[in-house]
């Protein structure tokens, strides 16, 4: 089953909201960066993040969620609003008993960034809280954004007994016309919903059945897109990292290794160049 990302609105309250299932957008970074149980959960609600804020901006911006911790345990998610998301995760080892052995995040910086092709980046951090990555999403949205939202994640690892790895999320955003008693009610009747484990083991058209009923009112969809892990990466955009070295020092690199390579911190791709690439790249 391919994954889904559902976009609407709720006219009753004056939200937007979001419902993604990301299980096998999830799984390629997972496997190509061999992430541990840890690591493929941060990774994978990351990625969510990431959607999330690219489902609030216009059609051609991307967004990208970065953060580190104080252990160098770190995650970086791009996104645009129809779910074309790159990512990749390093992990940090932790002595037994480590609060952050079980999905906390240690201190840190959260930084997020916004662009388009006509537009200047904008860019906003938060530091990290000793908490889960849900906690800090929301602190980001509360502190940088002025936003109030609703945020629900969940993500089973492969080696959580007899389940299957699984990466499904909610998000609610406050439109300007939201009032303060919807938010409370909302707030109340969502994080009352995704407590329950039987909620996220339903298909995401179910999620938006059970919401409506569970808030009792009507989500308007404005669209369904079909999210997947696609590297942009290209043998061109790696010849300008070779061209910010400069002639002299590529030939270098040329003389003692007899090609330079580059692999794609991403997709790990290896882009390999030799002596007849770099002297044809440089004279054009």
């Amino acid at each position: 089953m391919s994954d889904q990302v559902i976009l609407g609105i709720s006219n009753t309250h004056h939200y937007r909201f979001t419902i993604v299932n990301l299980t096998e957008t999830a799984k390629e970074p997972m496997f190509l960066h061999s992430l541990n149980k840890e690591m493929s959960v941060f990774l994978s609600k990351t990625m969510m993040g990431a959607l999330f804020l690219a489902e609030m901006t216009k059609n051609q911006q991307k967004v990208s969620i970065q953060w580190k911790d104080e252990s160098n345990k770190q995650a970086l998610a791009y996104s645009d609003r129809y779910g074309k998301m790159k990512s990749v995760a390093y992990s940090a080892s932790h002595e037994e008993g480590d609060i952050r052995n079980e999905f906390i995040l240690g201190q840190g910086i959260m930084k997020v960034i916004r662009w388009d092709y006509e537009s200047d980046t904008y860019q906003s951090y938060t530091n990290l809280i000793e908490d889960t990555f849900e906690a800090n999403f929301i602190k980001y949205l509360t502190e940088s954004e002025q936003i109030k939202a609703i945020v629900g994640m969940d993500v089973i690892p492969f080696d959580f007994p007899g389940n299957d790895f699984s990466a499904k999320g909610i998000f609610f955003e406050a439109l300007p016309d939201a009032t303060e008693e919807s938010f409370l009610f909302l707030r109340s009747k969502i994080n009352s919903l995704i407590l329950k484990e039987s909620f996220w083991t339903l298909t995401i058209e179910k999620m938006l059945e059970t919401l409506e009923s569970e808030i009792e009112s009507p989500l308007e969809v404005l669209s369904k897109e079909s999210p997947e892990f696609l590297c942009d990466c290209s043998r061109h955009k790696v010849a300008d990292i070779i061209a910010s070295l400069g002639e002299q020092e590529a030939n270098s690199i040329i003389d003692e290794m007899g090609k330079i390579e580059i692999t794609c911190e991403f997709c790990r791709t290896a882009y390999q160049f030799d002596s007849f690439d770099v002297e044809k790249f440089f004279k054009q």
